[in-house]
């Protein structure tokens, strides 16, 4: 999952999509519950300190076009070298599987594991709050390959692991991802990416003129606030911001000039009639339907947008896929920030098989599977540098390549300090978020988005002292010197 450094965003994979699946969402998280924990029984009597050694794993999460790989390369093998065990997986979109878990732990029959997706908070507000169980006494993680990216704060609460990284972190979520056979119909090489925000409009206003009626240059999924405001984060960053919070002041920076110019580049998309007119009613996955379907030449996405496609609507591959590089107001590279890579599953306080439950999680780290999760072309492996010996698409090599050019890990205060966790779990979401503030503009309901901005800048300010002074009352040993990072250089990898 990326994140913005420092910052409380919604915990997913994907920035998450912010939103709730309303009624229909509600309605699959019910038959979700009826179904996935049959009497609620373990298969025999827990074991002292881990649970029964044999039984259903209940493994849910929303990696739909991991779901074959995960069932033929993980939970099979699992289950055939250890007799008695099976895995039952359900995938569901971030909404719904949010809404299940909310369900499902309150009725006391949460999964033994999941991915976060759809969840508010941190994972840290997570772990205080309760959801999860560590991990380290079942599976040795120290001794993995991946011992060295076990960050305190991140996966490591108050010396315990209760998870750990099986994707990397080096991506961002706003690469273009182009229709070929819509760029040739508009006589546009799709070889020539546009550097710049002014040539960037100029490409997609050809295609435009160049485009079937039918068809247009950009799709922009608006249903969803957090993927607005994920482009919005890219956006700012392309311009030279450094995040929500800027390491070098520890001050939220909403209201800075790389966030202005990022809502005034959107809009002079939308003023210059570039995006799909049934845009605000898409959340990503229609997105890409319809982008698929042929209606979009243009949709900025991440790098598991190719996997997806091959497993949903292989046919748009067949067709010609190309990515280019996020544009720039001035044409330069970008510097994408990220937060090292967090956990992507985590074992449920609620597991009746927390150490079956891990060792399967653990047995991802295999170096086979994990070429095997790279040619799946979704989020790049942990061990990212299997993606050469993958099976993949020229577009997706091209695209993780260029992660590993212009995306870097930015400091991250809970790591220095682990007392930062406990603020972090203080934290309150503050409405409306950067999301909200993007769709409103977008559908014209505000237009004063630098009031907005600076509205957002004060409140995420105020709930920050709020926070750290809560945590301090408790007795953790933080304050908002924490945020500074002084010795952090813009452009380079923090090494925490």
């Amino acid at each position: 999952m990326s994140q913005v450094p420092g910052s409380l965003p919604r915990v997913s994979r994907r920035r998450l999509l912010g939103t709730a699946a309303g009624l229909a969402g509600a309605t699959v998280a019910g038959s979700v519950l009826a179904g996935c924990t049959g009497s609620g029984e373990p298969a025999q009597s827990p074991a002292p300190g881990g649970g029964a050694s044999t039984g259903a794993v209940q493994w849910w999460d929303h990696f739909r076009p991991l779901t074959s790989l995960f069932t033929k390369e993980l939970f099979e093998p699992y289950a055939q070298a250890h007799p008695g065990v099976t895995v039952a997986h359900r995938e569901m979109d971030a909404p719904a599987l949010g809404q299940a878990l909310q369900l499902a732990r309150r009725s006391k029959q949460s999964p033994d594991v999941h991915s976060l997706a759809g969840l508010d908070g941190s994972p840290a507000a997570l772990v205080g709050a309760g959801w999860f169980q560590p991990i380290g006494d079942f599976v040795d993680l120290e001794g993995s390959p991946i011992a060295d990216q076990l960050l305190d704060g991140i996966h490591r609460v108050d010396g315990k692991v209760y998870s750990f990284p099986v994707f990397s972190a080096r991506w961002h979520d706003s690469s273009p991802w182009l229709n070929t056979a819509a760029l040739a119909e508009a006589d546009v090489d799709p070889e020539q990416p546009p550097p710049s925000w002014d040539e960037y409009r100029a490409t997609l206003r050809t295609l435009r003129e160049g485009l079937s009626d039918n068809v247009h240059p950009l799709v922009l999924p608006g249903k969803e606030p957090g993927y607005l405001g994920g482009q919005i984060e890219r956006f700012a960053m392309s311009a030279g911001g450094v995040g929500a919070i800027d390491p070098r002041t520890g001050e939220y920076a909403y209201a800075s000039q790389p966030y202005l110019d990022a809502f005034e580049f959107l809009l002079s998309l939308q003023r210059d009639q570039l995006i799909h007119p049934a845009s605000p009613s898409m959340s990503p996955r229609d997105a890409r339907s319809r982008w698929a379907a042929g209606e979009a030449a243009v949709f900025a996405w991440g790098p598991w947008y190719i996997g997806g496609l091959k497993v949903q609507e292989p046919e748009a591959v067949d067709r010609g896929i190309g990515v280019w590089r996020i544009p720039t107001p001035e044409g330069n590279p970008a510097t994408i920030y990220s937060a090292p890579p967090g956990g992507t599953f985590w074992v449920s306080a609620q597991a009746e098989l927390p150490k079956l439950a891990a060792e399967v999680m653990f047995s991802m780290l295999d170096e086979e599977f994990m070429k095997k999760l790279a040619g799946a072309m979704d989020q790049p492996p942990i061990l990212d540098q299997l993606v050469a010996e993958a099976d993949v698409h020229p577009a997706y090599r091209a695209n993780i390549a260029n992660m590993a050019e212009v995306v870097r890990f930015a400091p991250q205060p809970q790591v220095r300090n682990a007392a930062v966790s406990q603020a972090l779990v203080e934290m309150r979401p503050v409405d409306p978020d950067l999301g909200a503030i993007a769709q409103a503009v977008l559908t014209g309901a505000t237009k004063d988005y630098a009031g907005a901005l600076k509205t957002l800048q004060d409140s995420m300010t105020k709930e920050r002292e709020r926070a750290v002074k809560a945590a301090a009352g408790k007795g953790a040993q933080v304050s908002l010197e924490d945020w500074v990072f002084s010795d952090w250089t813009p452009g380079e990898d923090f090494r925490q």
